[in-house]
């Protein structure tokens, strides 16, 4: 098995499909058996999808589109809001398939139909995957996991994101196979010959301030302990929202080192917690987050610093080495998926990210894509 990275910062569609795909080519030696594709939602995407499966017919290709570019092992790669990366893995001995689905009316149907689509391509109907690749539009995370789950089990590992643009105004599409969906979801079942080790890390830690959520609905926390959750929330950090409050606003990226928490359990005596980050104040001093809340669960505060959130890469990577049956040695390569919010926090020290990786991974390539959400399960099931 072989993996390789490349990329291209040409704003012209066809010439960085051509650029990053010959780039790919040179370092693999021979043809993928599936490329991930990763792209800044300025792209034709259909242009740029065209231009690679005429370059490699019948190569599956997944993917969606990334805040403002990608980062490889050679760097962070964008310039006036583009950049394309690329992926590529070389095992003939593997098998590979993606699929996609527009999640229209029946989100849980369209999750089946491009599952069932990627292990047919895959030509393994019916077998359990090392793990699924998933990318879908915002809003449906917790839908697609719970579907997913019911189609292969739950010892199988799901690892992914919600599609970003460059500025949150929704132009984040899905790709697979040539096929660009605008509000859809992306996968591909992966049968490689090697194994395959994973992990998530938040870079975050409780603040002290907890509570209740008395009041939620869907992602919407209106009450914390029976007080407008904006206002706790205002009061728990200080003060940092008080300039949209009552009114109401935008608290990205404001909010990137002050996300809430919920309790999931522990490993090894260590808690760990989903993160909803606070997109929006609401008029009425409610709160819009980036997952679901439960009525009455544990709502805390959680504390980011631009120094844990850099070294966080090379944190996920050591962990992931520690749960995997090799060693960094032995590592061909791997997909790294970094929060927009906290990459646009900290976005002109990227290089420290990448030399994290690359600490904890020493030659291995790897491509790097920022998404809007990275919606996490347990740790000791699956990440997302």
């Amino acid at each position: 098995m072989k993996i390789a990275t490349s990329w291209s910062t040409s704003p012209d569609p066809l010439l960085a499909a051509k650029e990053a795909y010959n780039s790919l080519i040179e370092k693999l030696a021979d043809k993928p058996q599936i490329i991930l594709v990763h792209a800044s939602c300025l792209y034709d995407t259909n242009a740029l999808l065209r231009r690679l499966n005429e370059l490699a017919p019948d190569v599956p290709m997944q993917g969606g589109t990334s805040c403002l570019g990608v980062m490889t092992e050679s760097g962070f790669h964008t310039e006036n809001g583009f950049g394309l990366g690329l992926l590529g893995i070389w095992d003939p001995e593997g098998a590979y398939g993606v699929g996609i689905a527009d999640l229209g009316n029946n989100p849980h149907e369209a999750v089946q139909t491009a599952l069932k689509t990627a292990f047919v391509q895959a030509s393994r109907p019916g077998e359990v995957p090392s793990a699924i690749l998933v990318g879908n539009v915002p809003g449906h995370e917790e839908l697609v996991i719970r579907t997913i789950e019911e189609f292969v089990g739950s010892g199988v590992p799901i690892i992914g994101a919600t599609s970003a643009d460059n500025d949150m105004s929704g132009q984040w599409r899905q790709f697979a196979n040539g096929q660009v969906s605008k509000a859809g979801v992306s996968v591909a079942v992966l049968f490689p010959s090697g194994k395959i080790g994973f992990s998530f890390h938040s870079g975050y830690e409780p603040a002290g301030p907890r509570g209740r959520a008395t009041r939620a609905s869907g992602r919407i926390l209106y009450q914390i302990d029976g007080r407008p959750a904006a206002r706790v929330y205002n009061e728990w950090t200080n003060g940092l929202i008080s300039g949209i409050l009552p009114a109401g606003g935008s608290m990205v990226p404001t909010a990137t080192f002050s996300p809430l928490g919920t309790p999931v359990g522990q490993v090894r005596g260590v808690s760990y917690y989903r993160l909803s980050y606070p997109v929006e104040a609401l008029p009425d001093e409610a709160l819009l987050l980036f997952t679901d809340v439960e009525q009455n669960s544990e709502i805390v505060l959680m504390h980011g610093t631009p120094d844990n959130l850099l070294s966080r890469t090379g944190q996920a990577a050591t962990a992931a080495l520690d749960a995997a049956p090799f060693k960094a040695d032995d590592a061909r390569g791997a997909l790294v998926l970094f929060c927009t919010g906290s990459m646009l926090a900290v976005r002109e020290r990227m290089e420290e990210a990448r030399a994290s990786f690359s600490a904890a991974l020493p030659g291995a390539p790897f491509l790097c894509t920022f998404h809007e959400k990275a919606c996490q399960r347990p740790p000791w099931r699956t990440t997302f």
